[in-house]
């Protein structure tokens, strides 16, 4: 069932954009792998062997018309890396879905516009504290668990082509745990038992997108979300920032950072045998940092 959703989203787009008049259309994407390792022999220093590898594709598909400006955008990513003394672990698992309709606030008048956006996300396979689960047996996440969507209204300001902010005053923010024992858990801020919740409240989002320099091109989003009746001066952040570095055609450097802070989100001091104290339970700022080399292929036209 999971790998026919899957399919479904990521073809349903393709087909539809295949059937429509491609002279307002702007479509393009990336796909890249890459690819480390570390090889130590005799080496007074210390260290361990690693091996580390991750592939990702990202997809862009706009449409532009008259007083409609229609953004959709695909990203999805996975990596791995492996110690010579330790267990194989996720280093990156991502998919992202988003798409964005505007209408021109005024036929003139092409920097605001009244939005629409959906925003999907989850995770491609099963992920796990190494720390508290060496042997990898209780995953703490899964496809769709969590699984996150957000809709949003509101107005979008672009004053310049390469950055645009929209403000979402009617935004519902809905966390899926479709699995069992995490549901069970009340994980990712849901009743336990649950698996679903719904928020309602608003949103700040502000994407940039410019090359900064000869063939370094920088990505910024953040969103911001305040849920208007549990805690409004609570704020939930989630920041993306990619600096990509294109060497040739072919050879291309990322740097990868992730920011959140989302209060739904509790970590746990454990006891003797290895289980989560409730008591103890807080949110906490999250961080994600990926260096990568490797090949990248850039097709079709770009966004910024």
């Amino acid at each position: 069932m999971k790998p026919l959703v899957l399919s479904i989203l990521l073809t349903l787009p393709s087909v539809l954009l295949a059937q429509s008049d491609t002279t307002y259309w702007n479509k393009g994407g990336k796909f890249g792998v890459n690819f480390s390792q570390a090889t130590l022999t005799n080496w007074a220093a210390g260290g361990g062997n690693t091996v580390a590898g991750s592939v990702y594709f990202s997809y862009i598909a706009d449409y532009n018309k008259d007083d409609i400006l229609w953004q959709n955008t695909a990203d999805m990513g996975l990596g791995w890396i492996k110690e010579s003394r330790s267990a194989q672990q996720k280093a990156d698992d991502r998919l992202v879905l988003t798409s964005s309709l505007g209408k021109k606030l005024h036929r003139n008048n092409d920097k605001w516009f009244y939005n629409v956006t959906v925003d999907f996300r989850t995770q491609f396979l099963e992920g796990y504290d190494l720390e508290k689960d060496p042997d990898q047996t209780k995953p703490i996440s899964k496809f769709m668990a969590p699984g996150y969507l957000m809709t949003s209204f509101g107005i979008d300001w672009r004053p310049v082509e390469s950055f645009n902010l929209t403000v979402s005053p009617i935004t519902g923010k809905f966390t899926f745990v479709q699995d069992d024992s995490l549901s069970a858990a009340g994980a990712f801020g849901v009743d336990p038992g649950k698996k679903f919740r719904a928020e309602f409240g608003a949103s700040l989002k502000a994407s940039f997108n410019k090359e900064i320099f000869t063939n370094v091109l920088f990505t910024s989003n953040l969103i911001l979300f305040s849920d208007y009746v549990e805690n409004p001066d609570k704020i939930d952040v989630n920041w993306e920032n990619i600096l990509n570095l294109k060497v040739n055609s072919w050879l291309s450097a990322n740097i990868y950072n992730q920011i959140i802070y989302d209060y739904d989100i509790k970590f746990y001091e454990v006891d003797a045998n290895g289980n989560d104290i409730p008591s103890t339970g807080t949110d906490k700022w999250q961080f994600k940092n990926i260096i990568s080399l490797g090949l990248a292929v850039q097709f079709g036209g770009t966004r910024g």
